[in-house]
């Protein structure tokens, strides 16, 4: 039997697979992440996108009524090789999310835990962009962190 994922894990694993196939297709050599670790890891190298659910926020739909309206804010950590790039990138995301994208059903594939399915539900949708805005850090660390850019956004699906 298949064991589909809730929703909030379905939110941010449409978004990454999204932005996973445009960035391939439009910035080859990026990287698309959904481990915030990762990003810091040796192996991995400039530029680096990482995709992470930050918050569920939830309202009634209606007085009274079981249904609950979430809106979920999703992060997108940019960390690029130029201060250049790093608008380019977050300009390109902005435009690619603007327009939404195909909602999915995600389950792993029967005897592999290590391979999604997807199915199609319906489309995510961008209800606001919170913040878009370079990252300065006080004290940098890591030398990934020079250029990093952060954008957050608040989703709602119609699956």
């Amino acid at each position: 039997m298949t064991s589909y994922f809730r929703e909030s894990r379905n939110i941010e694993l449409s978004l990454l697979y999204y932005l996973e196939n445009n960035l391939n297709t439009d910035w080859s050599g990026t990287t698309v992440i959904k481990t915030f670790k990762d990003a810091y890891s040796k192996n991995i190298e400039l530029p680096i996108i990482c995709v992470y659910l930050s918050d569920t926020s939830s309202t009634r739909l209606e007085i009274g009524d079981e249904t609950l309206d979430n809106r979920y804010l999703l992060m997108i950590e940019v960390f690029a090789k130029s201060g250049a790039q790093r608008l380019d990138i977050a300009d390109y995301i902005i435009d690619k999310l603007k327009d939404g994208w195909v909602h999915y059903d995600h389950s792993h594939a029967v005897g592999d835990k290590s391979t999604l399915v997807r199915s199609a539900n319906g489309r995510d949708w961008v209800t606001s962009f919170v913040g878009n805005s370079k990252v300065s850090l006080i004290e940098t660390i890591d030398t990934k962190d020079k250029h990093r850019h952060s954008i957050s956004i608040r989703v709602r699906t119609s699956g």
